[in-house]
């Protein structure tokens, strides 16, 4: 594996990581609403635009990613 494979392996894999807990991130006002106990942050709604944000980068790269790849996969001869 080349410097370059196991750098994209190592992106692609913090991308995949990266899915469920921007997920996490999106939810968590909907989690905590009903647990007593929960203090609420003073600013409200900026753990949902983090995780919206943080979704849609890592699904771009990884969309863009193997894009690239697959395009490169055409060029080679069988």
């Amino acid at each position: 594996m080349t410097d370059s494979d196991l750098r994209r392996s190592v992106r692609r894999s913090a991308a995949v990581l990266l899915v469920p807990l921007s997920l996490l991130l999106i939810q968590i006002e909907v989690v905590t609403r009903n647990l007593p106990g929960v203090v609420e942050s003073s600013l409200p709604g900026i753990s949902r635009g983090i995780g919206l944000v943080l979704l849609i980068v890592a699904l771009l790269y990884l969309l863009v990613s193997g894009a690239r790849q697959l395009y490169r996969a055409a060029d080679t001869p069988f």
